[in-house]
């Protein structure tokens, strides 16, 4: 059967098939075997029998079926891939050919707010986390002549103004802002002194658990040493350091000490439960100032205190005390009184005066609003030995801001964030719009490419594109130089989140690959578990390609409002001044036919090569 059956000439081929083949001894060579050694048979004689041709046939046909079932088998596991990769490779195909991506960047917008913010409401923290993610995904954004806020900002100002559109006076604005700051600064302590206290309960409960696990181990090492034998030829000091291994703490033991953990093991043992409990407390209260201090962005002394001899409710409140007079002392230096002004109200003063207004809009709050986070402090330079100036994080906004989503209803804050990202969305279309209209205000529309021209024909209509081809854009009216900015705006942010899906796709579809990869290799492990493999492939695989859906969905949300592609010629029209080239040159082709001079020319010309 096979490609050997087709060798040889038809009718007159013979083949031969060894006993000791594979295909004999799986399938009843051994019973002809014995039956062969009992005729006492000679082995180099051919046997041509009917019966022995069907159990070979026979054979041949269930070695091909496995065979087959083998590779359907694994042509199902291939079917799960190549359906997502179908997928996944449909939408790259749509990505590069549909015209305007905006409604579906949008649209993948709109299910990340309504998937993300009740989940975020209905956390027990508060709304804070939602307003760290949205400033995280979309800060605020610096447009040519204005400022976009991020939407703690946006909160932040329209509490000031009192959501009117009222503008404000200098002074009343100057007030405003101080007492949103310090407002800022006790919300902040307010949720750092919450953090403090649960980081408190956490690192008790993480102590007493390891201080019962080595208090255990301890037991177990006193009494192997009460249970030696003459054997036991350890050294006091040997048994000092095995202690050291055995507990995992830095225990130091005088020679006193020492020599008490061979003649009375149970005495030394409460001497050493005594320093592992110090030890456990300062190391746990060590490893809690440090998060402390990343969590307020300051250093706090405890003064005076030596945390291996300290209680640990004695220097919890002294954490506790010294996070208050970090904030108290913030108070002071940031905002000050009427006598001594602190550095925020120094630098809302000069910036003041660079604006000199007597009023101050809602733009000129958003930019004195981003002015007050940040600040400086002096510093020393380790390596070069000289004063430095560190730009550091002030104060946040954040908590404050939360405080002001509290006793809201979920649905208002979901759609109010959601209509405030789709703003944020429309003004870096206009800024791009903008940019566009600006670099080719010398041009005419004739000159662009054909992309950008179809594009301006939808926009204007057929009749008006025609008028103002022509035309360069600067003299252009005002009302047709909005239209033209509205959709020159649209083809480059589509083009930047063309940029921005082809690489989020492809970053996160060689990561899914690896892990399809390594879930195929494991999958066999399911059927010790009397389950198929197949089936649990199948609904893993469905997990994870949801959960590659929501990461690329995720991560187009995390970067669409701060990508900037590295080429701005790649989202920017093209100037294409030779358009009716092609068609002058078929003019000239149709007024001034060769002659025939001109063709004997070029026949003679010609060479046989």
């Amino acid at each position: 059967r096979g490609r050997a059956a087709r060798q040889g000439d038809p009718g007159s081929s013979r083949f031969y098939l060894s006993l000791e083949d594979d295909l004999m001894v799986r399938f009843g060579g051994q019973q002809m075997e014995s039956m062969l050694s009992r005729l006492r048979v000679d082995d180099a004689l051919p046997i041509e029998n009917n019966l022995v041709s069907r159990i070979v046939e026979s054979s041949q046909t269930r070695v091909e079926g496995a065979n087959f079932d083998v590779r359907k088998h694994l042509l199902e596991y291939d079917d799960v891939l190549n359906t997502q990769r179908g997928k996944i490779y449909g939408q790259r195909d749509r990505i590069f050919i549909k015209d305007d991506l905006n409604d579906d960047v949008t649209e993948m917008l709109k299910t990340e707010v309504l998937q993300r913010v009740p989940e975020a409401l209905a956390d027990e923290g508060g709304p804070w986390k939602l307003l760290a993610w949205l400033e995280q995904i979309q800060p605020s954004l610096p447009l040519h002549n204005s400022i976009f806020p991020s939407y703690s900002i946006r909160l932040i100002a329209e509490q000031m103004m009192g959501r009117k559109s009222a503008n404000l006076t200098r002074q009343q604005a100057q007030a405003a802002l101080l007492k949103i700051s310090a407002e800022a600064i006790k919300a902040e302590e307010e949720h750092t002194l919450a953090s403090v206290n649960h980081l408190l309960d956490q690192s008790l409960t993480r102590m007493e658990e390891q201080l019962e696990e080595r208090l255990d181990t301890l037991d177990a090492f006193i009494e192997g040493i009460e249970d030696g034998d003459e054997s036991d030829t350890r050294s006091p000091q040997q048994l000092a350091e095995e202690l050291v291994q055995v507990v995992r703490l830095p225990i130091r033991l005088n020679n006193a000490q020492i020599r008490e953990l061979r003649d009375d093991p149970r005495a030394a043992a409460e001497t050493v439960r005594d320093q592992i409990e110090k030890v456990m407390t300062g190391l746990t209260i060590a490893r809690l100032v440090g998060a402390v201090q990343r969590l307020i962005r300051e250093e706090i002394g405890l003064a005076g205190i030596s945390l291996n001899d300290a209680d640990w409710d004695d220097l919890s409140d002294q954490v506790i005390e010294a996070v208050e007079n970090t904030f108290a002392n913030r108070l002071e230096r940031f905002i000050g009184d009427a006598e001594t002004p602190g550095q925020i109200a120094s630098d809302l003063e000069k910036g003041l005066d660079r604006l000199d207004k007597e009023t101050l809009d809602t733009s000129d709050l958003y930019r004195l609003l981003l002015t007050i986070p940040q600040g400086r402090r002096a510093d020393f330079d380790r390596k070069t030995h000289r004063r430095i100036w560190v730009r550091t994080t002030r104060i946040t906004f954040i908590y404050a801001a939360a405080k002001l989503l509290e006793n809201r209803e979920t649905e208002e804050i979901t759609q109010e964030v959601l209509t405030h990202l789709q703003g944020a969305q429309a003004a870096i279309r206009q800024v791009w719009g903008e940019s566009e209209i600006n670099r080719l205000g010398a041009v005419r529309p004739a000159d662009l490419d054909a992309t950008a021209r179809a594009g301006l024909r939808k926009a204007l209509g057929e009749s008006a594109f025609a008028e103002i081809r022509s035309q360069s854009f600067n003299t252009l009216p005002e009302v047709q130089q909005n239209q033209i900015e509205a959709e020159l705006g649209r083809q480059a942010i589509t083009q930047i989140y063309r940029q921005l899906l082809l690489r989020v796709i492809s970053e996160l579809w060689v990561e899914y690959l690896t892990q399809m990869e390594a879930l195929r290799v494991s999958i066999g492990l399911e059927a010790y578990a009397q389950r198929d493999p197949l089936v649990q492939y199948k609904n893993k695989a469905f997990e994870m390609f949801q959960g590659l859906l929501r990461d690329m969905r995720m991560s187009l949300v995390t970067r669409m409002f701060t990508y900037r592609p590295r080429d701005l010629s790649s989202v920017q029209s093209n100037i294409n001044e030779v358009e009716d080239a092609p068609a002058l040159v078929a003019e000239a082709a149709t007024e001034a036919p060769p002659s025939e001079d001109t063709t004997a020319k070029k026949k003679r010309g010609r060479r046989r090569r």
